[in-house]
């Protein structure tokens, strides 16, 4: 993928996280009350609403404290275990190609600077290979809809989060939508820190999942030299972790409780099944997915152990008879 296509979906990414929640009353609505408006609010905002306001109650009715927030956690999971066996085939896949990495990096040398030629290549291996290198974004694509339905209904939800407590997070409905960032400055200047760090945890704690998840899933493509794909890939995955790192800052903080949630279930599933598949290490940093290259070290360090050996053995001998050589013009 270019590098303008990868800034177009990010760009689109961010653009539909931004307007998923429009149609929707900001001052929020009695979902139970109210009939929702459109398709969207019918089939994805007002079910998600009324499902995370069922579990609540369920929650609350046996003493559960903070019910809300377990309420978004007990529904993240459910979302993971729906998916699961979409996420199966996302960590089978990223394991294919990394087991393709060895040949693709054959098809780098062999073809140079020829980009054409190696997407040719490299996508008649995928094929051959029954790799699709595409199976890696299809848990994303279906919990998109979830993510954007879930900002959503969480505005409609509107009042009923405001005195919705989670361990440090004051209100789970805060900041608001219209708040946009300037609540932030405006606890600093009140000097109400310990507020404004309680809001600031999730966003932080957001970020570093983001960074690991991403790190595990890129991890399998290696380096391939300057401007190469891996490390354009680096680069996006970074300004993606900053970016949904600013845009949780004007989001509900149940929002990016499912979003963090979601994360760590996410990282705990790809370590599960590397686990059960046999896998190495899940960051891609040891030698033992790919096997051929690390033979080929060897090999390679064997021969140039044996070439240093050679001279080594072979360097002194010219020295001794040097020196005899001279010993024996002396004694002349």
């Amino acid at each position: 993928m270019k590098r303008k296509h990868l800034v177009l979906l990010l760009v689109l990414v961010v653009s539909m996280l931004l307007l998923s929640g429009c149609g929707v009353p900001r001052t929020g609505v009695d979902v139970t009350a109210v009939a929702p408006a459109g398709a969207w609010q019918t089939f994805v905002v007002w079910p998600l609403a009324k499902g995370l306001i069922w579990l609540n109650e369920r929650l609350a009715s046996v003493n559960v404290p903070f019910s809300w927030g377990f309420a978004i956690i007990l529904f993240t999971l459910a979302i993971k275990l729906v998916t699961f066996p979409l996420t199966i085939t996302q960590i089978k896949g990223m394991q294919a190609q990394k087991d393709l990495q060895p040949k693709i990096q054959e098809l780098q040398k062999k073809y140079g600077k020829d980009r054409e030629k190696i997407s040719q290549e490299q996508m008649k291996l995928y094929q051959e290979a029954g790799v699709n290198p595409l199976s890696g974004c299809l848990p994303m694509i279906v919990q998109m809809p979830v993510l954007f339905g879930l900002y959503s209904a969480l505005i409609a939800l509107g009042s009923a989060l405001e005195d919705a407590r989670f361990f440090w997070i004051p209100n789970l409905g805060f900041p608001h939508y219209t708040d946009g960032m300037s609540w932030i400055p405006e606890l600093f200047n009140n000097g109400d820190y310990m507020r404004l760090a309680s809001y600031l945890i999730l966003p932080a704690l957001l970020m570093v999942s983001q960074f690991f998840m991403q790190k595990m899933t890129t991890a399998s493509t290696p380096s391939t030299g300057e401007g190469g794909a891996a490390g354009m890939m680096g680069q996006m995955s970074s300004i993606m972790t900053l970016m949904f790192g600013f845009f949780t800052l004007q989001v509900p903080a149940g929002l990016t409780l499912y979003w963090v949630t979601s994360n760590l279930l996410q990282m705990g599933q790809t370590v599960a099944v590397n686990n059960m598949q046999g896998g190495g290490n899940i960051f891609g940093t040891g030698s033992t997915s790919t096997p051929a290259l690390a033979t080929a070290g060897k090999t390679t360090g064997s021969v140039a152990g044996d070439s240093e050996a050679s001279d080594t053995d072979t360097s002194p001998a010219p020295q001794r008879t040097r020196k005899q050589t001279r010993r024996q013009r002396r004694r002349k």
